[in-house]
C-alpha cells in the first residue's frame, strides 16, 4: 500500500475554508512554520494566496516554494487558492 494522496480528502479540503494565507511578504519563515504546524495537525490544508503576494513569483512558484520549505506535497491550485498535504509517514 502506498502513502499517496487521498483524492477524497483533497476534495473535502477544497470545500473547507482556507486555513492560512500567504501575504505580501511571501513565503517567510513564519509562514513555513505555520504550514508545518497545520500540516502536522490536519494533513491536508487549504492555503489562500493574496494578490499582493504575487510579484516576481507566480502562484504556482509560491506554492512549490512553500511545499519545498515545509516538506509538503502540492495537490493543486484553483484561482488564488491551493491545497497541500503531508502524509503521516513523512512527518516523522
Amino acid at each position: 500500500m502506498t502513502a499517496g494522496p487521498d483524492p477524497i480528502r483533497i476534495k473535502i479540503t477544497w470545500q473547507e475554508p482556507a486555513m492560512m494565507q500567504v501575504g505580501k511578504a511571501g513565503v517567510t519563515d513564519s509562514v513555513v512554520e505555520e504550514a508545518k504546524r497545520l500540516l502536522k495537525r490536519h494533513q491536508y490544508i487549504k492555503v489562500r494566496i493574496l494578490r499582493s503576494a504575487i510579484g516576481e513569483l507566480n502562484k504556482l512558484e509560491l506554492m512549490k516554494l512553500l511545499c519545498e520549505r515545509s516538506g509538503a506535497i502540492f495537490a493543486g491550485v484553483r484561482g488564488n487558492t491551493a491545497v497541500i498535504h503531508k502524509t503521516r509517514a513523512s512527518q516523522n
